[in-house]
């Protein structure tokens, strides 16, 4: 395996934070990111659409498997250096199970969460510049 491809959606917060992340990750095999959106990922992946990229995570190998969901994220991992061992230990039958509820529940509700990483980011905006006055005069205890 030379790499994989990586169909992430371009449109969702949560989806391209994680993209961001794994792309500044060493790997051991190179992860390519495509947005599913994209004429690019039409046109190496004819038919995509039969695979609704739009609703899990897609994974593609240079050989052509494909994963999706958990499979997908445990596939990611795999190909990072310093996450291949979580990755053998997400795919084993005891944490499988885990996995697979983990990455439905994020796919189900990325777009909520997406909403809510923006709310932070503009509320972390908005008080970076703000100090909090400190009181004046002296608290006495007695």
């Amino acid at each position: 395996m030379k790499c994989l491809y990586v169909l992430f959606d371009a449109d969702c917060e949560l989806c391209v934070r994680c993209r961001n992340w794994l792309a500044q990750q060493q790997a051991f095999v190179p992860l390519v990111f495509i947005a599913f959106q994209s004429d690019e990922a039409q046109r190496r992946f004819p038919g995509i659409d039969a695979l609704k990229p739009g609703e899990q995570l897609l994974v593609i190998s240079d050989e052509g498997a494909v994963y999706r969901g958990a499979h997908a994220w445990i596939m990611c991992l795999w190909a990072l250096e310093n996450y291949r061992e979580h990755a053998r230990r997400l795919a084993h039958p005891a944490l499988l199970p885990l996995a697979k509820a983990v990455c439905e529940l994020l796919s189900r509700n990325r777009f909520f969460l997406s909403d809510v990483v923006d709310a932070y980011q503009m509320f972390t905006r908005l008080s970076a510049g703000r100090t909090i006055a400190e009181p004046s005069g002296t608290l006495n205890a007695f």
